[in-house]
């Protein structure tokens, strides 16, 4: 199921998950793929989660976490502004109120590797659905964001609709690409049937209405 709010909030209401969410990106980024990141405590945190971004996580009935990723409106300080400029190859930066960024993509291999569709996992699939479904409810247009190309493959298969915006860049020995992903019930769609995902994947109390997204 999909939980999503921004971090303020959910520091308060879903402190255990947000610690999941940097123990597991800690893991995935610096353990795993072995990114120049900065990891205090077994947690990878930077200066973009102290800008109360919106936090997107698959979550086990458990509580366990599986997935994460965030967003960051393009309008102010972002990474592919900030950080990975030289994506864009010249390019000027994306800044536009109804494009956002996603960032910081992370899933426990280990706890996902039994949810497989068709060669997809099904953990990565709920993820995006759950991404594009916010993003289409907030009549964004488009996501935008920054991947190495192992990560590419993984979303072009997944059913993600999407265009490079500039040559492949080197980071830390990794060819590394940003992409303007289009949000249409078409790209939802494609990656449902990808994943086979079915109904709902959104976690709501009782009563309470989907947010709104601050572009």
């Amino acid at each position: 199921m999909i939980v999503f709010d921004y971090a303020d909030n959910l520091r308060h209401t879903h402190g255990d998950l947000v610690d999941q969410v940097y123990i597991l990106r800690a893991q995935s980024f610096l353990e795993r793929r072995g990114w120049s990141v900065e990891v205090k405590d077994n947690r990878e945190i930077d200066r973009f989660d102290a800008m109360n971004p919106l936090y997107v996580l698959s979550v086990a009935p458990s509580g366990q976490l599986l997935a994460s990723l965030r967003l960051l409106p393009t309008t102010g300080p972002h990474m592919l502004s900030d950080v990975f400029p030289d994506t864009m190859t010249g390019a000027r930066i994306i800044r536009h109120p109804l494009i956002l960024e996603s960032s910081r993509f992370c899933v426990d291999t280990a706890a996902a590797k039994n949810h497989m569709a068709a060669g997809v996992n099904t953990v990565t699939g709920e993820l995006l659905v759950g991404l594009f479904e916010i993003a289409l409810n907030a009549a964004i247009v488009n996501v935008v964001s920054v991947y190495d190309l192992f990560v590419e493959r993984i979303l072009r298969r997944a059913g993600c609709r999407f265009n490079r915006l500039g040559e492949p860049v080197a980071y830390d020995g990794l060819k590394t690409v940003a992409g303007v992903f289009e949000v249409s019930q078409v790209t939802i769609d494609s990656i449902r049937q990808r994943s086979d995902i079915h109904g709902d994947v959104f976690a709501m109390a009782e009563g309470e209405s989907r947010l709104s997204v601050r572009a």
